[in-house]
């Protein structure tokens, strides 16, 4: 179905007026590839009727795909909004919302514009929005919690313990130093960052200081006079400190939700510093990168950390409205729906 095709049967059968639509996600970001799917969202216009009567809708979806696979580049998936929860969106900072209102200064995604209409957005775009930005924080605040780099030292620690679990089942009262050439070969095949052999003065005595070999995990020494069944009572308690969050984002990183965190931290830091959002994104490079799993999970976690810090203080001093012109988007609702004219 083509989008005109789609506006068309639409109005009919609602009687309300759609005014803009654009290619959203990767499209308007510029993180797309050829084998992305299009995502559309749009807005339209509740008839006079349908809101005195309280029976206008909030949104409508289509989506062209009816069977239970994922979308093909050659499927629709659109979403309208009404302008009356399009305005209610923007004036809490959610992020889809405002990613509409900027989009209306890329001219090579939209699909369709009703210029009666978007040229006001457009000129007043500033009333709009405020420094209600939490759900793009929040956002990046919760995938920072997920995939902290503790998804990572967890992987490492779980297949350590596992394999001295075995270990210990024959060889628990041995010394760890025992089959330290057997831990030597498990550090060549599985290339550990968070577990290695340390050498390091031992503690003990008051005379000459001796240098020892000690299993370092995650920062936790163990020297090799140590039994192989205390060592791995040890690490397992190391393990079980873990919460469930940790285990979870072992199990595998989805690294095009990181991507959106970045690119999301990033537009708040834009909109903070210049007022204003920019499509294609200015490091879409940097987002795509991420997105086809080409960074590492510490160097991502590391970019939006320190992001968060700086933008969390850029927020707390910048320049934004504290709330958006509520007037002048009431009036605004009320010459186009109602048809009551105003000088705006």
């Amino acid at each position: 179905m083509k989008i005109e095709q789609f506006i068309k049967d639409f109005e009919k059968q609602y009687n309300y007026k759609v005014i803009y639509i654009t290619k959203y996600g990767s499209k308007l970001y510029g993180t797309d590839n050829p084998n992305s799917d299009t995502d559309y969202k749009g807005l339209f216009i509740p008839s006079k009727e349908s809101v005195l009567l309280k029976k206008d809708i909030e949104h409508y979806n289509f989506n062209s795909n009816n069977t239970n696979t994922k979308n093909s580049k050659d499927d629709i998936d659109l979403q309208l909004f009404s302008i009356y929860k399009w305005f209610s969106l923007l004036k809490k900072g959610e992020t889809g919302a405002i990613d509409i209102l900027f989009s209306l200064f890329r001219e090579d995604t939209q699909v369709f514009n009703d210029p009666k209409y978007t040229l006001v957005l457009k000129e007043n775009y500033r009333r709009f929005y405020n420094r209600n930005l939490h759900s793009f924080l929040g956002y990046c605040v919760g995938q920072s919690k997920v995939y902290n780099i503790r998804g990572e030292r967890f992987n490492e620690l779980h297949s350590f313990v596992e394999y001295f679990s075995e270990l210990a089942k024959e060889h628990g009262a041995d010394k760890l130093e025992s089959i330290y050439p057997l831990v030597k070969e498990l550090f060549a095949k599985h290339k550990y960052k968070y577990i290695k052999f340390v050498s390091a003065p031992t503690s003990r005595g008051s005379g000459e200081a001796k240098e020892g070999i000690y299993i370092e995990v995650l920062g936790k020494r163990f020297l090799g006079t140590v039994t192989i069944k205390y060592f791995l009572e040890k690490i397992t308690d190391m393990e079980e400190q873990f919460g469930n969050r940790a285990r979870a984002s072992a199990k595998g990183v989805d690294f095009k939700a990181l991507s959106h965190a970045v690119r999301v931290i990033d537009e708040v830091e834009e909109l903070i510093d210049d007022e204003f959002i920019t499509f294609p994104l200015k490091n879409r490079l940097y987002v795509t990168s991420i997105k086809e799993g080409e960074r590492t999970l510490e160097e991502v976690m590391d970019y939006i950390d320190q992001k968060l810090n700086v933008v969390q203080a850029k927020l707390e001093n910048s320049s934004l409205p504290n709330r958006s012109d509520e007037v002048f988007i009431d009036r605004l609702l009320l010459e186009w729906v109602e048809g009551i004219r105003f000088y705006l």
